[in-house]
């Protein structure tokens, strides 16, 4: 495919997808007829969290093009920009091509190519080494998601590290936690069948999330839905809305609230509803008596005419209405109870587990291969989470405590740290002190496709196979259209790399611990697709690449005997949990501090072309977006003097960057605007490294006080012009 016809495919708003002719949803059950076999070898996409099932079509050894794979009802039927560029990432000329050790002072970017078996001994040393001194709470092993990050977090553990630390907490945190403690699970929103949608900075027409971003254009865009959306800027997804409010930023909980108070004073919930599957009406209808329309309007800015008419609307489409939670990382500190405050409101409208409302999600079954277990650690987690944030995952961590903690050598020193397929640089506030939390390491090791920033300031690292040449385990994906994917090798390895089975094997042996990796993959997905609802479960997904349930299942969990996983079993409006942990058990209001004179709040934000810090380097995507800039009010850019395509200088007390400005009235006067993914420090990454700048330098450390999730709208800037 030539660079114009990709870009033309991409499109403004970075949504274009490849798709092909076929039936909407393919599903095979147990003793009904096959579907015919995909055109192509199917796998599974790793570009970004979705998952989509993909159909290579390979020639002489090598991937000529990638299709959509039609039996996936997740992906429907799509394969984006970012699934497409996955052929240049294969090919890309700056992937790591074989294991390298660090031959200068970290950052210093002299490397030493060395053959895997030495690579292991280096890595494994420094690893005992870190032990015998230590303990083996004194290593540190993060990662991000992927299929095979269970064998990368299976080796942290049988080396006997507490600190096994992965991405939700600059991610769902938050949102998971809220939704979980309010209805026991966290469901998936039927934007697909929604009569009214309200999203609150989830953007989904640019950072787009399959299927949500697909069902939101088909419910809203082409059946007429009502669309009302939230956001400081101006952004494409504002653009397709039916209403969008400039809303004053962190006081998104107001205009919730106020929702509430209209909704219960006007007796226009789900009385049935409430009174039959809720817990802690009568407390939530006193706690919002104050929170009228009108004061929410001296909060957010939107009039109280319009605040009032939304949640009249909104009631009055009952079921099929829904407050979308979107996915994203924390915006301020106080974002699970803004969180909680929208499962609330979802919740009294009785939209649960009915059509266009929000349905707890189903799985597909899988097998699970039996190893051998390992002891459990014997140190408490250096984030101290299970005293700091009580109701959040411990076996996901905390980002920002755990540095805070690393930084200080309390409760114990961290000295190693093995990272998989994340870039903690780009992907954590405050690099500045992360790059402190690097150089206080004795030993950093890093497994990745590519050479991020963090692998840039690493002592060893191990190249990853891409995901085209290698085979993963099965993924269960749940939902509404919940399936089962299989990740397969389409063709062999270009460079000397491995796939990170392989890599926690070779270090494995090293260490002692071969007994706990005493298999292969193929037996690992053989043992995980006995228990696929399909016959011949393994020989199906080969072939097909997908098992997946063709139709929704509405009102499963409403009938008198259902509980829900809560302390009362039934939906908690109050919730005693939080109460217990020292939380307010309902979403208490705090305004926002505003941006003192000559500042101005950051915020930011992602483009289908970036799966969080990552790809911006591969040709196809990095032309759709070559740097980013700064977004400036206009008024306030003529009060600097400041004109669109001027290099200004932004600082906060984390650090400082320049980049270009552009000057706007799509965004409000109080904020300023990047995106995220820019100003690169690995110069191996040629596209982005030293183009535009990195969110990370400003971005100041906060985090939710619930679930430790990292709050990113919480720094306030100065901009100059050079």
């Amino acid at each position: 495919m030539d660079r114009r016809l990709f870009l033309q495919m991409v499109g403004a708003g970075g949504l274009a997808a490849t798709s092909v002719a076929c039936p909407r949803f393919l599903s095979k059950a147990k003793g009904g007829p096959e579907p015919p076999a995909p055109f192509g070898i199917p796998t599974s996409c790793e570009l970004c969290p979705n998952k989509c099932s993909v159909l290579a079509m390979v020639e002489d050894g090598r991937v000529r093009k990638l299709n959509p794979n039609p039996e996936n009802p997740k992906s429907r039927g799509m394969l984006c920009a970012r699934g497409n560029a996955a052929i240049q990432q294969v090919y890309d000329p700056d992937r790591l091509k074989q294991p390298l050790i660090r031959a200068g002072a970290r950052g210093e970017g002299k490397w030493r190519p060395v053959s895997w078996d030495e690579a292991f001994d280096y890595a494994a040393a420094r690893l005992r080494v870190t032990r015998d001194k230590y303990g083996p709470e004194g290593t540190l092993w993060s990662s991000t998601e992927g299929f095979q990050e269970v064998f990368f977090k299976n080796l942290g553990m049988a080396f006997g590290s507490p600190n096994i630390l992965r991405h939700p907490s600059l991610c769902l945190a938050s949102v998971n936690l809220a939704y979980s403690v309010t209805f026991g699970t966290v469901p998936s929103f039927d934007l697909l069948n929604a009569k009214y949608v309200i999203m609150a900075g989830a953007n989904r027409f640019e950072s787009i999330i399959t299927p949500d971003t697909m069902d939101l254009i088909g419910g809203v865009m082409e059946r007429k839905a009502k669309f009302v959306y939230l956001d400081p800027r101006f952004t494409v997804t504002a653009s397709k809305a039916d209403e969008w409010y400039p809303i004053r930023p962190g006081t998104d909980m107001a205009f919730i609230l106020a929702m509430i108070q209209v909704i219960i004073s006007e007796e226009r919930h789900d009385k049935v509803f409430v009174d039959q599957w809720t817990l802690g009406f009568e407390q939530l209808a006193e706690h919002v008596k104050g929170c009228t329309p009108e004061w929410a309007e001296g909060e957010t800015g939107i009039p109280a005419r319009d605040i009032r008419r939304i949640a009249r609307e909104f009631a009055d489409a009952g079921h099929r209405a829904v407050f979308y939670a979107g996915r994203r990382s924390s915006w301020y500190q106080n974002d699970f109870q803004m969180r909680r405050a929208q499962a609330i409101l979802n919740a009294i409208v009785g939209n649960w587990d009915r059509e266009g409302g929000m349905v707890p999600n189903r799985k597909v079954a899988k097998g699970e291969f039996l190893f051998l277990p390992w002891d459990d650690p014997k140190a408490s987690r250096v984030d101290e989470i299970e005293k700091a944030f009580p109701l959040a995952s411990a076996k996901d961590g905390a980002y920002l405590p755990l540095r805070e903690n690393v930084l200080k050598g309390k409760p114990y020193p961290v000295k190693a740290w093995m990272i998989y397929k994340q870039d903690p640089l780009n992907a954590v506030p405050d690099q500045g002190k992360t790059l402190r939390m690097m150089e206080g390491m004795d030993f950093i090791g890093v497994v990745d496709i590519a050479m991020s920033d963090t692998a840039w300031y690493a002592d060893v690292v191990f190249p990853e196979s891409h995901y085209l040449e290698r085979t993963d385990p099965i993924e269960v994906m749940p939902g509404i259209w919940p399936a089962a994917v299989l990740r397969q090798q389409v063709v062999k390895p270009i460079h000397d790399t491995r796939p990170c089975l392989e890599i926690a094997q070779g270090l494995a042996k090293r260490l002692g611990l071969s007994d706990y990796f005493d298999y292969t993959i193929d037996q690992w997905i053989e043992a995980e697709a006995k228990e696929l609802p399909v016959e011949n479960g393994l020989e199906y997904m080969k072939k097909h690449g997908v098992v997946a349930f063709s139709e929704p299942k509405y009102g499963t969990t409403r009938n008198a005997v259902y509980r829900f996983v809560t302390k009362s079993g039934k939906i908690e409006l109050f919730s005693e949990r939080l109460q217990e942990a020292g939380h307010d058990p309902l979403p208490a209001y705090a305004a926002p501090a505003q941006p003192p004179a000559g500042r101005y709040r950051m915020i930011l934000g992602r483009k289908a072309t970036m799966t969080h810090a990552a790809l911006a380097n591969l040709p196809w995507l990095h032309e759709h977006n070559p740097e980013n800039d700064l977004w400036l009010n206009a008024g306030e850019a003529a009060r600097l003097g400041i004109r669109t395509g001027d290099l200004v200088e932004v600082s906060s007390t984390a650090g400082t960057v320049r980049l270009k400005a552009r000057a706007t009235e799509e965004i409000r006067p109080d904020c300023v605007f990047m995106l995220h993914g820019f100003g690169k420090k690995s110069p191996w990454l040629r596209s982005v490294h030293n183009v535009g700048a990195a969110d990370a330098v400003l971005l100041e450390t906060a985090w939710d006080k619930v679930s430790g999730n990292a709050a990113m709208h919480e720094t306030f800037v100065k901009v100059v012009k050079v």
